[in-house]
C-alpha cells in the first residue's frame, strides 16, 4: 500500500508540473517566422492548455504547459504540424521548430477575418495580422495608416501620432531617409506585406533624444521563397493645377536574398494664396500685401534594399536611396503703405520673385548592416554604418517696383543664391541579450559626424549681371558630432506585469564660422535621458501603461544659418545661429478597456523653448527663430474604435483637449499664455459591397480655436471622402479632400505690433490606382478557421 501511494503521488506531481517553454518558429532557409500560431492541446480530451503567437523574429513563449500535450503549429502558407510532447526531452526538441512551405498554393487570397486591433505592448502600440482588415487588400501601406486609429495621414504630406509633428518613419526598424523617401515607399508597399505596425508616442533610449515626435515602425512579413513581384501605383490630384505622381515597387525573395526596391516620381504643383496685415501701434504705419504663389517641384527618387543570409545566423544587409528635386516657384505680391484705421494709401510696392533650381538638388543616403545570431533564444548583435549627402542650391530673383498711378519705378532688382551642402557619417552597434523569454538586455553604441557649408550669395543688378554685394553675401561653416550610449532592460514579471527602464547618454558638440566675419558659434552639450515604461493587465479587458522618457531639441542646420532672404519689399527671413537646445520631460498615462476605448494623459515640460516669430523691425516684418520660456502642457485624448453590423461599418472617433501654460519673453515682449483648446477627430469606413469589394471611407476633423507662443490660429473644420474598389489583384480609390474650410486664419497682437495671415485652401479631387503583378501565393484561409484559431487563443 504504502508504494502505491507513493507512486500516486509521483504521478500525480508529475502530472501537475507545468513550465515555461519558449523557443523559435523558422522557416526553410533558418529565418524566423513572425505571426505563427501555437496551441498546447491534451490529446485526449482536446482541451486547450495554452496558445501564442511568435514574434517577429519567430520566438514564441508558452507561460505554462505539463510535460505531456501535442503542440499544433500554423502559419498561413505552409504545412501545418502537429507535435506530441511526452517529456522534458521532447520539450528540448521543439525549442527550434522548422515549417515546410505548403505544397499546394492557391493564388486567390480571401480575407474574411475580421479587422485587426492595436494591442498594447510595454512602450508601444502593436497592430498584428493586417493582411486581415479589409482595407489591405489591393491597398498600399500608406492608405491602410489612414485608417489606423492615433494616427493622422495628411493629405499634402506628413504622418503624425496623437496630434504630435512628423513621426520618423521606419521601415524594418531601420530609418529610410527624409520622410518625405518613407512615405514614398509607404505608397508602394502592399498592405498584405505588413507582419505588424508598430506605433511608439513615447520613444525609449534606444531612439534619438531628439525624436519627440514619436516613431512609426512599419515590420515586413519575411516570406517564402516567391520570386518576383511587381506593385505600380498612379496617383493624379486636381486642385488649382494638376498634380500627377507614380510609385513602381519591386519584391524578391530567395533562398538566400530578399530584395526590396522602388523608384518614384512626381509633379506636385501647388496655388498659395495669402491676405497679410501688419500694424505697427507705435508709429500708425500699417502694411497690407496680397501674396499669390505658385510651385512647381519636379522630384524623382529611387531606393534598393537587400539582405543577404550567410548563414542561419549571419546576415549582410545594404541599403541606398537616391533623390533629387528641381525646384521652381514664382510669386508675387502687391503691397500697400498708409495708417491704422484710414483708408487713405501713402504708397504700393508690387514684387516678383522667381526661383529656380540650377541643377536639381540631390539627395542620396547609403547603409550597410550586419546581424549576427548568437543564439537560439533571439539574442543577436547588429552593426549599421550610415551616410548621407545632400546638394540644395537655388537662384531667388527679385524685382520690387513702386507704382504710381498707371505707371511704376523699379526700386530693387536682386538676386540671392543659397547653396548649402550637407554630409552626415554616421555608425551605430547594439547588442541584444535575451536571458529567457522574460528578460531581455538591449546595450548600444552610435556617433555620427556632420559638416554643413552654406555660402550665401547676395547681388545687385548691374547690367545683364549680378554684382555681389560684401554686406550681405557671406559663407557660414558648421560642423557638428553627436556620440551616445544607450542600454534598457525589459521584464516580464507576470502575465500582468510587464516593465522596461532605460537611460542614454549623449555628448554633443558643434561650432559655426562665417567666413566674411570670422564670427564663430560654439555649442558643447552632456546630457543624460533616462526613460521608464510600465504595463499592468490586470484583466483581458483592461490595459494600464505609463510610459516616461525625457529627450532635447536640437535646432538643425537650417535654423542656425544667420543670412537674410527677402520675400518681399517689407518681410525677410533670418535664422539664428545662438539659438539654445530645449529640453523636455513627457509623461504618458494609457488606459485601455475591451480594445474598443482607450483613453490617454500626456503631460509634456519643455524649458528654453524656441519656435519662429513674426515681429517687426523699424518699417519691416522679420520671421525670426528665437528661444522664448518654458512650458507646461497637458494632453487628454478619449479615442473609440469600433466593428458595427458585422464589421460592415468600421468606425473611429477621438476627442481631445489640451491646456498649455506658456511663461516667458522675446525682444521685450512677454509671452504669458493659458489656453485650453479641443478637437474631434471621425473615421469611417463603409463596406458598400463586400462581395464586390466597394468601400466608402470618410475622415472629419475638428480643431478649435488655439494659442501659441508666436501666434493664435483660429478653428478649423477638414473632411476627406474615398470611395474605394478593390479588386483581386487590384484596387481603385477616387476622393477628394479639403472639402471644408476654404481659409485659415492665424495672428498676435502685443502692445506694440500686430499682424493676421489668412491662408486659402482649395478642394483637391485625387485618383489613386494599384496594381500588383507577378506571383501572388497564399493558402485560401476561411472566417471559420480563423475564428477557431483566435477562441482557442483565448
Amino acid at each position: 500500500m504504502f508504494w502505491l501511494l507513493a507512486g500516486m503521488c509521483v504521478f500525480c506531481s508529475v502530472s501537475a508540473q507545468r513550465l515555461s517553454l519558449s523557443g523559435s518558429v523558422l522557416d526553410e532557409q533558418g529565418v524566423g517566422l513572425s505571426d505563427a500560431y501555437l496551441i498546447a492541446v491534451d490529446p485526449e480530451t482536446s482541451e486547450v492548455l495554452a496558445a501564442t503567437a511568435s514574434d517577429a523574429d519567430g520566438r514564441y513563449l508558452l507561460p505554462s504547459v505539463p510535460l505531456r500535450f501535442m503542440l499544433n503549429v500554423t502559419h498561413i502558407g505552409y504545412a501545418s504540424l502537429n507535435i506530441p510532447v511526452g517529456g522534458e526531452a521532447d520539450l528540448d526538441a521543439i525549442r527550434t521548430i522548422r515549417m515546410q512551405v505548403a505544397a499546394t498554393q492557391i493564388e486567390d487570397v480571401v480575407v474574411t477575418a475580421d479587422a485587426p486591433r492595436i494591442e498594447r505592448e510595454v512602450g508601444k502600440f502593436v497592430m498584428r495580422n493586417v493582411a486581415a482588415s479589409p482595407f489591405a487588400k489591393g491597398s498600399s501601406t500608406y492608405n491602410f495608416l489612414r485608417f489606423m486609429p492615433m494616427v493622422d495621414v495628411r493629405p499634402e504630406g506628413g504622418i503624425t501620432i496623437l496630434g504630435k509633428t512628423d513621426a520618423s518613419i521606419r521601415i524594418d526598424g531601420r530609418s529610410v531617409g527624409s520622410n518625405q523617401m518613407a512615405e514614398q515607399m509607404l505608397k508602394g508597399i502592399p498592405a498584405s506585406e505588413i507582419a505588424r505596425i508598430e506605433i511608439i508616442p513615447v520613444t525609449g533610449s534606444a531612439y534619438a533624444a531628439e525624436n519627440r515626435s514619436g516613431v512609426i515602425n512599419v515590420v515586413l512579413k519575411k516570406r517564402p521563397d516567391d520570386g518576383v513581384r511587381l506593385i505600380a501605383t498612379v496617383e493624379d490630384r486636381q486642385g488649382y493645377y494638376n498634380s500627377p505622381n507614380g510609385v513602381l515597387f519591386m519584391n524578391y525573395a530567395g533562398k538566400r536574398v530578399d530584395l526590396t526596391a522602388g523608384v518614384s516620381a512626381s509633379y506636385n504643383q501647388l496655388r498659395q494664396e495669402s491676405d497679410q496685415a501688419y500694424d505697427y501701434f507705435q508709429t500708425g504705419l500699417a502694411t497690407r500685401s496680397e501674396f499669390r504663389e505658385s510651385t512647381r517641384p519636379l522630384y524623382a527618387g529611387g531606393y534598393v534594399n537587400l539582405n543577404y543570409r550567410i548563414a542561419d545566423r549571419h546576415r549582410l544587409g545594404a541599403q541606398i536611396s537616391l533623390s533629387g528635386t528641381d525646384y521652381r516657384h514664382n510669386s508675387s505680391s502687391v503691397s500697400t503703405y498708409g495708417r491704422i484705421g484710414s483708408g487713405l494709401v501713402d504708397s504700393v510696392y508690387t514684387a516678383g520673385v522667381r526661383t529656380t533650381s540650377p541643377t536639381a538638388n540631390l539627395n542620396w543616403g547609403a547603409n550597410l548592416n550586419y546581424v549576427f545570431g548568437t543564439d537560439d533564444s533571439g539574442s543577436h548583435l547588429s552593426v549599421d554604418l550610415d551616410f548621407l549627402d545632400n546638394a540644395n542650391e537655388r537662384s531667388i530673383y527679385s524685382l520690387y517696383r513702386r507704382d504710381y498711378g498707371a505707371s511704376s519705378v523699379v526700386t530693387d532688382d536682386f538676386l540671392q543664391q543659397p547653396e548649402t551642402d550637407t554630409r552626415v557619417y554616421g555608425g551605430r552597434a547594439e547588442y541584444v541579450h535575451c536571458f529567457n523569454p522574460d528578460n531581455t538586455l538591449q546595450i548600444g553604441l552610435s556617433a555620427y559626424r556632420g559638416k554643413v557649408d552654406n555660402d550665401f550669395f547676395y547681388g545687385r543688378r548691374s547690367g545683364e549681371s549680378y554684382v555681389s554685394d560684401p554686406g550681405r553675401s557671406n559663407r557660414f561653416v558648421y560642423k557638428d558630432y553627436n556620440l551616445a550610449g544607450y542600454v534598457s532592460f525589459r521584464r516580464v514579471w507576470s502575465e500582468k506585469v510587464e516593465t522596461e527602464i532605460g537611460a542614454r547618454v549623449e555628448k554633443y558638440h558643434a561650432r559655426g564660422i562665417q567666413r566674411t566675419t570670422s564670427e564663430t558659434v560654439e555649442r558643447d552639450e552632456f546630457d543624460v535621458f533616462p526613460s521608464l515604461s510600465l504595463l499592468y493587465m490586470p484583466s483581458d479587458d483592461h490595459e494600464l501603461a505609463l510610459d516616461f522618457s525625457s529627450s532635447i531639441a536640437r535646432p538643425y542646420y537650417g535654423q542656425l544659418n544667420p543670412f537674410i532672404t527677402y520675400t518681399s519689399p517689407s518681410t525677410y527671413v533670418q535664422n539664428n545661429p545662438y539659438l539654445r537646445s530645449s529640453k523636455g520631460y513627457e509623461l504618458m498615462f494609457t488606459y485601455t478597456l475591451l480594445d474598443d476605448y482607450m483613453l490617454t494623459a500626456n503631460y509634456l515640460y519643455d524649458d528654453d523653448l524656441w519656435t519662429e516669430f513674426i515681429l517687426p523691425v523699424g518699417d519691416m516684418t522679420r520671421k525670426y527663430m528665437d528661444n522664448y520660456g518654458d512650458s507646461h502642457a497637458l494632453d487628454v485624448s478619449l479615442l473609440v474604435s469600433k466593428s458595427l453590423f458585422r464589421s460592415y461599418w468600421n468606425l473611429s472617433a477621438e476627442a481631445t483637449m489640451s491646456y498649455v501654460r506658456t511663461r516667458g519673453a522675446v525682444s521685450g515682449q512677454r509671452i504669458d499664455i493659458d489656453d485650453v483648446s479641443y478637437g474631434v477627430t471621425v473615421k469611417s469606413n463603409l463596406a458598400l459591397s463586400k462581395k464586390h469589394s466597394w468601400y466608402l471611407d470618410l475622415k472629419y476633423q475638428y480643431s478649435g480655436k488655439s494659442r501659441a507662443a508666436a501666434f493664435e490660429i483660429g478653428s478649423t473644420h477638414e473632411m476627406e471622402i474615398y470611395l474605394m474598389k478593390q479588386f483581386r489583384r487590384a484596387s481603385l480609390s477616387v476622393g477628394v479632400y479639403n472639402v471644408l474650410m476654404p481659409t485659415v486664419t492665424y495672428g498676435n497682437t502685443f502692445p506694440d505690433y500686430g499682424f493676421s495671415i489668412a491662408n486659402k485652401r482649395y478642394v483637391t479631387g485625387v485618383v489613386t490606382f494599384s496594381y500588383i503583378f507577378g506571383n501572388q501565393r497564399a493558402r485560401r484561409v476561411e472566417k471559420r478557421q480563423n475564428e477557431n484559431i483566435e477562441k482557442r487563443m483565448q
